[in-house]
Formats: structure tokens, sequence, C-alpha cells
């Protein structure tokens, strides 16, 4: 399976009070613990980002096609640049994410055009994978400024997989993103 990882660092980061893929976390820009998870996958990488400043990893950044639209012109905008059909999604400020689950959720999506991780009753939608084959739904959305992911996502029949019954997945860490300084104090 040929698979593009996206990275959303577009977000305003009104709560951190600066661009959070770019605050150090353990010696290094939150992005890039990111970055290293996909790098274990060996896939391509993109970042969504306005800003430029993120070319410095090394990797190509497209700034969104929708301005302010949030996560899902982020990925409007990952999945217009993907060369591959399948495309593991993750936001840049989600550094305790397992390479292990990602290659749970790449696993478990052949058959779907979007696959999302639910763990005690919480869908989590910026860890991800999404088919190329989804974005006329994303770009109708957006066209109609709908911008919460989650009722994309649910107008795209997503497979949501329960990792409650995963003792390895079954942790809340692998998707504790960081919004604000008192998120990275702890």
């Amino acid at each position: 399976m040929q698979i593009t990882g996206i990275i959303l660092a577009g977000g305003k980061s009104s709560r951190m009070g600066s661009d959070k893929g770019l605050i150090p976390l353990n010696g290094k820009p939150m992005i890039e613990h990111v970055i290293n998870h996909l790098k274990k996958l060996d896939i391509p990488i993109i970042i969504i980002s306005n800003n430029p400043e993120y070319e410095k990893f090394g990797l190509p950044v497209y700034e969104d096609e929708f301005k302010d639209k949030g996560p899902v012109a982020g990925i409007y905008t990952g999945l217009l640049h993907s060369k591959t059909d399948t495309n593991i999604v993750l936001s840049c400020d989600v550094p305790f994410v397992s390479t292990e689950l990602l290659q749970y959720l790449l696993d478990n999506s052949k058959n779907n055009r979007v696959t999302l991780p639910k763990l005690n009753g919480k869908i989590h939608p910026l860890v991800g994978v999404y088919k190329t084959d989804s974005l006329p739904t994303f770009k109708e959305h957006l066209k109609n400024d709908q911008r919460k992911l989650i009722k994309v996502c649910n107008h795209l029949n997503s497979c949501i997989l329960d990792l409650s019954s995963h003792p390895e997945l079954n942790n809340e860490a692998l998707f504790k993103n960081m919004n604000t300084q008192e998120d990275l104090k702890s």
C-alpha cells in the first residue's frame, strides 16, 4: 500500500501563544517528534502550514488552499497534494503518538475512506487515515463553510476503531495534544 504522511501545522496556536509545532519539547520542536514517528513507517511526508519556517525540516510544505478554515482545510490541502491513495493525517501537536498506533490504523483502513481511533468514548479525527477519494466531500463542506471535521468524517461514514480492547494502544497519552504552556509543563 502506498501511503503519504500529512502533518497539519496550520493552527493559530492562540492558547499556546506561539506556533506550537515549533515549540521545543524534550529538546526538539514538537513537530519533529511527529515527523520521527512517520519516518519509522518509511513513507513520504508533507507538512500543511502557512508558516514558511516549517521548510527547515526538509519536507514539502504547502499552504492551505482555503484560508482560516481549520483542520478541514488542512486535510483537504494535504489530500490535494498527496501522490498516494492512502494518507495518515496527524496534527503537529501529538508528540506521543506511537508508530504502533499508526500501523494499526493503516492495517485496518483498506476498505474505508476514513479510519479513526476512539478511546474512552472520544474519537480522535486528527490522528487518522484518510483516502484521497474523499477530496470532493472535503471540498463540498469547505464551500458550504462547514468547518467541523467530525461532521465531514460522519458524512464519509468513517470506520471508528475502538482501542479499549487493545492493551498496547489503550493509552490516553498517545493522543495528548499540547495546546497550552500548562500542557507542556505536565
